[in-house]
């Protein structure tokens, strides 16, 4: 997971896997309903909860026509329901440094 946000009455997820290009399987945003959130003691029993994908960002990052980002780290939701979403790729030596900005409805 890299990122959370808060919107209505769910929390979304970004899970991503941290694999680049043919090798990225997992970039999806996910959600679970805050109702189903449990505070537990740092030693408890973590609660299961069932969540439920809301969008395989993989497709959005073959768009380009580049290979798929390693990683999706930001995402934030507007009051309107558009979630705003960016990649960070670092800029370092063994990374291209591109970084993508895009956006969507969570009704598409």
């Amino acid at each position: 997971m890299s990122e959370l946000a808060i919107h209505g009455d769910y929390a979304y997820l970004v899970e991503r896997d941290n694999l680049i290009g043919d090798k990225a399987a997992l970039k999806q945003i996910t959600r679970v309903p805050v109702a189903d959130l449990e505070p537990v003691a740092l030693d408890g029993e973590l609660p299961v909860v069932t969540k439920e994908v809301v969008r395989d960002l993989i497709p959005d990052l073959k768009q380009w026509n580049g290979y798929v980002q390693d990683k999706v780290e930001g995402m934030a939701i507007a009051p309107d329901g558009t979630v705003h979403v960016m990649t960070d790729n670092d800029g370092v030596d063994d990374a291209s440094g591109e970084s993508f900005y895009w956006r969507f409805s969570l009704g598409q």
